[in-house]
């Protein structure tokens, strides 16, 4: 298939206007968006996680997980505490705060998730999340 439209476009478009969303709808908690992204990632899976595993499970670079971990820190969203099995190792938990926000978070990014897909249907919305999904795995298949 050739392409006639410029997919980076919309993708980028709609990665600015998520961010600004995020940003405008937690700045009464002090949060930006990437740190949101981290929160919501431990809310959906487990925390007790270290840095390294955050950052191939986000699939961002090491210094953007930094930033998000060190300021949702300062801001006593998460603490650390050192890990049972390899003393060298600092684990990543949620902290009573970041548990208090928990449901406010998740409704804002419903929230987005709503707006952005509209009246698609359910299951249109099924199929492009796993072509997104497959969209990502091609690409990092070929630049690994």
């Amino acid at each position: 298939m050739l392409i006639d439209a410029p997919i980076g476009k919309w993708i980028s478009r709609l990665y600015k206007h998520h961010e600004q969303f995020i940003n405008e709808k937690l700045e009464t908690y002090n949060l930006k968006h990437s740190e949101a992204n981290l929160l919501m990632y431990l809310y959906n899976n487990k925390d007790g996680i270290n840095q390294e595993a955050l950052t191939t499970n986000l699939g961002v670079d090491k210094a953007t997980v930094s930033r998000a971990v060190q300021g949702l820190l300062k801001k006593s969203y998460l603490f650390r505490k050192r890990s049972s099995r390899d003393g060298r190792v600092n684990l990543i938990f949620l902290s009573k705060k970041a548990r208090e926000i928990e449901e406010v978070v998740r409704n804002i990014y419903q929230s987005w998730f709503n707006l952005i897909m509209g009246d698609i249907p359910d299951d249109e919305i099924k199929i492009m999340l796993k072509n997104l999904e497959k969209m990502y795995n091609f690409v990092q298949h070929e630049l690994s």
